[in-house]
């Protein structure tokens, strides 16, 4: 009996041990197939952003994505919106990236978070707009001044001189205190100042009103409004519809952004006067692009603009 015992004991000994080699072998074998998928990749980056959801978001990482399968490198999207901006970055260290974009609202309230990464040796894009006095590697963007700028003449263009503006602000302008806000609308009211005969008289934000309730209150106001200026696509979309329920698409002109069917459509059908088109897809290419030379420890401007373009009837072939 007892030698049975100690033979059966002996036994579940080499069980266990078989399999606490096997597990070992098996967590081993992970490891290696993350290791191997990682050193595979040209390098690791990190997209730190605060919107997902949107026309310009959509447009940005297809151009990320072709970028990124050019260069043979991989990257994951770090959301601060459940996350804390501290607690992505406390992530993004850990994961020990080789670089980092940020494309948030506002990335001048980021300079703290950009400054850690760049203590860390981590190299930082700032993208859509600026954090100047951070520690980022460079800036990747459309001139927010210029584009108000161009804005508002298409716009005084549109009522022939004479007339009041108004301005819907979609996701990318957050707040009268942002940085891209500001030299957009300081762009618009540079123009609008030196010109005799319009002034402008709204700036309402997306953000807060949904678009349809905001045209509702905007087509309601003693002080008509004779031109919009709407920076987002979705927006512009919902507007127009309004305006054509209320039977009032003749009442007031509209300057869009974007080049969606549904917006070169509205241009066609001269439901709207022209459209601005910043380069997302670019921007996501680029950024991924220049921020693989600076991982490389090559030189690159601190200031990357990407130009727009604006669409309006004559380069659709319609006038």
């Amino acid at each position: 009996m007892k030698y049975l015992i100690n033979g059966i004991e002996f036994t579940i000994v080499i069980v266990l041990l078989t399999l606490s080699i096997v597990t070992f072998n098996k967590i081993n074998q992970v490891k290696l197939i993350e290791t191997e998928r990682l050193i595979s990749s040209e390098f690791h980056l990190a997209i730190i952003t605060d919107d997902v959801d949107s026309y310009a978001y959509d447009k940005f990482i297809s151009g990320v994505d072709a970028s990124i399968d050019e260069f043979g490198s991989i990257y994951e999207i770090y959301e601060v919106g459940e996350l804390s901006l501290d607690d992505v970055i406390e992530m993004v260290i850990i994961t020990e990236v080789d670089g980092v974009i940020f494309r948030l609202s506002d990335n001048a309230l980021a300079i703290e978070s950009i400054d850690k990464c760049k203590q860390v040796g981590i190299p930082v894009a700032t993208v859509g707009n600026d954090a100047p006095e951070s520690l980022r590697d460079f800036y990747i963007g459309t001139n927010k001044f210029n584009l108000g700028r161009h804005a508002a003449n298409l716009a005084i263009k549109a009522i022939a001189g004479s007339g009041n503006i108004g301005i819907v602000l979609g996701s990318e302008y957050v707040d009268e205190k942002a940085i891209a806000t500001n030299n957009f609308v300081n762009g618009i009211q540079d123009i609008v100042t030196k010109a005799d005969g319009v002034s402008l008289t709204t700036i309402a934000y997306t953000k807060d009103v949904r678009a349809e309730l905001l045209m509702d209150a905007l087509l309601d106001m003693n002080e008509p409004i004779d031109v919009l200026i709407c920076t987002d696509p979705v927006d512009v979309n919902r507007i127009i519809r309004v305006l054509v329920d209320r039977n009032r698409v003749g009442d007031l002109k509209i300057v869009a952004s974007g080049d969606t069917p549904e917006i070169l459509d509205g241009i066609q059908k001269n439901l709207i006067t022209a459209s601005i088109v910043e380069d997302y897809t670019e921007l996501g290419a680029l950024s991924v692009f220049y921020l693989n030379q600076v991982i490389e420890g090559e030189r690159v401007s601190t200031y990357i603009n990407v130009p727009f373009e604006t669409i309006h009837q004559s380069n659709l072939g319609l006038e």
